[in-house]
């Protein structure tokens, strides 16, 4: 098994080769362990579940043990708000930690683990903030409420060499819009799971995995077309 800081590094290079991060997030401790196998089945290397899934950090450690090597998938806790919950994540096991804001606390319980830590924010100073506490990834959130990719671009003038993840609800389709402007990641919960019926649709789940992953790699229409074909045949 990898050491915490050969995970880190790890889910480093997973963020430039697999740059989409799946988020689970529901009230339902059965459907959050449906759909991050879900997304894990998928492709997907990096997902995060919140701690408003009841029993998360529970939850984390099945997903691991059921792994059993090491990742990718690479899995860790989100909504980590206080110093308790990073605790708690690192005591899980979690691999990846996030929270939705900047917390000196929880950096440096992140620094102490040597886990891979994805911080949120929205200002400059905010995001300047959480760069200098040490985190992995900035995760510029809420971004579309407040001009979405046109909001990035003018933030990453002067804050370009932070590397920033691109958060708060946004479509697979906006993927290219938010990487020309800067993001080098992508955080995104339903539009890669669905709605509705189709939510519990494995292969739909894989071929918007798929398509995601495409756009966030800056494939072109033809290379997104083969994926499509190739994830259509599997589920014949």
């Amino acid at each position: 098994m990898a050491t915490t800081l050969q995970n880190r590094s790890r889910v480093a290079l997973s963020v430039r080769r697999s740059p989409v991060v799946g988020v689970v997030r529901t009230h339902s401790r059965d459907e959050a362990a449906a759909q991050a196998r879900r997304l894990a089945a998928s492709g997907l290397e990096l997902i995060e579940i919140t701690f408003t899934v009841p029993g998360a950090a529970g939850l984390l450690r099945e997903l691991l043990a059921a792994r059993g090597s090491d990742g990718p998938p690479f899995f860790g806790l989100g909504t980590v708000t206080t110093a308790a919950r990073a605790r708690e994540a690192v005591a899980a096991g979690a691999e990846i930690l996030v929270s939705p804001n900047v917390n000196a606390e929880v950096a440096k319980e992140a620094r102490r683990a040597g886990t891979f830590l994805v911080m949120g924010a929205l200002t400059p100073s905010e995001i300047v903030a959480a760069h200098e506490l040490g985190a992995d990834l900035v995760k510029v959130y809420p971004l579309p409420p407040v001009g979405g990719p046109a909001y990035l671009q003018v933030i990453r003038g002067p804050l370009g060499d932070i590397p920033m993840l691109a958060a708060g609800g946004f479509g697979v389709e906006e993927i290219p819009a938010y990487a020309r402007a800067g993001a080098c990641a992508f955080n995104l919960a339903a539009p890669l799971l669905g709605a509705g019926p189709e939510a519990g649709d494995e292969g739909e789940v894989r071929r918007r995995v798929a398509r995601a992953l495409a756009l966030a790699r800056g494939q072109d229409p033809a290379s997104l077309k083969e994926v499509h074909e190739e994830t259509h045949e599997e589920d014949q």
